[in-house]
């Protein structure tokens, strides 16, 4: 992860190597950003505060667990995510 000194931007990548059978639901923890400042995310179509991506995280996709939720989707082995995040 990567956040800009002034601390308006960020990226951050996940990826996936091997698939694990029947996993649960993965959360990415981000670190470095202005708690009481709202961001927006590549990828998502809702806005989210600081505090909630360092302390629940961005939503990941799937791994094969056969339930499906609007606007995540199953992951592959070997793929990759990157998400923008940038102060609204």
């Amino acid at each position: 992860m990567v956040v800009s000194q002034d601390q308006k931007q960020a990226i951050v990548g996940h990826y996936q190597v091997l698939s694990r059978p029947n996993p649960g639901f993965s959360r990415l923890l981000l670190k470095g950003l202005k708690s009481d400042t709202e961001y927006i995310v590549s990828g998502l179509s809702s806005t989210h505060y600081g505090d909630n991506l360092m302390y629940a995280g961005l939503p990941l996709k799937n791994e094969h667990t056969g339930i499906e939720i609007p606007g995540v989707e199953e992951s592959v082995e070997f793929s990759s995510q990157v998400f923008v995040i940038k102060e609204k």
